[in-house]
């Protein structure tokens, strides 16, 4: 089973950028993160990202014509899909090489901009999903690093995801407010990128019931 059997080059390119954005987040966690709580946001970020990867593993396997031949590189994808376990984690550089080879078989970037253009739906809804994760990912940590010295309530990782989930709902409920500068931008991306979900979403609905409304007449 070769790569371009195994989605879409949308679909491709998305699990492209969350391997390098997670790897990105495991060379920031050992290197530059001092405070344990930043450290477990992107823990759990990563955790999140490893249901997506374990995910594309599992169905992938399945749909095999030969899964032993699958597994011949696939096995690399389970092992670094374990959250949780830093040498592990680095085998998702495996992950961007073979999709990158992937990418390198469309010949052009005419070619790769047509095979987009496909499936135009699935490749925006895919950039959306992408844009939200890492606002969400990054606005959960960056507010624990400029809040630490504001004396704001939001001083853990669990209070930092959820303030940055409900700033991306817009959802105007007592949480904790950003109180320094850098916080109040991150307030206002995380709110611009929950209207533009919110938006696309909006779009998706008034989309499909013009498609029914037309098919039935």
């Amino acid at each position: 089973m070769t790569l371009k059997d195994r989605g879409s080059a949308a679909y491709q390119i998305f699990l492209l950028g969350l391997s390098v954005y997670v790897l990105v987040v495991l060379v920031v966690e050992s290197l530059l993160v001092k405070d344990p709580e930043v450290a477990r946001v992107l823990q759990y970020i990563d955790f999140a990202v490893c249901l997506v990867f374990l995910g594309d593993f599992f169905v992938n396997l399945f749909l095999a014509k030969n899964r032993l031949q699958y597994l011949k590189w696939g096995w690399i994808d389970l092992i670094s899909s374990i959250p949780a376990i830093d040498p592990l984690r680095w085998g998702r550089l495996a992950r961007v090489i073979r999709i990158l080879r992937f990418l390198r078989t469309i010949k052009s970037a005419k070619v790769l901009l047509a095979a987009l253009q496909r499936s135009k739906f699935q490749s925006f809804t895919l950039i959306v999903l992408f844009i939200a994760f890492v606002s969400y990912s990054l606005g959960a940590s960056l507010i624990l690093e400029f809040e630490r010295e504001s004396g704001s309530d939001i001083d853990t990782a669990s209070e930092a995801l959820w303030w940055a989930f409900l700033n991306i709902l817009n959802a105007k409920i007592s949480i904790g407010q950003a109180i320094s500068p850098e916080g109040v931008i991150v307030t206002l991306v995380l709110n611009k990128v929950g209207l533009l979900l919110f938006a696309y979403f909006n779009a998706m609905v008034i989309a499909w019931m013009v498609r029914q409304r037309s098919s039935g007449e």
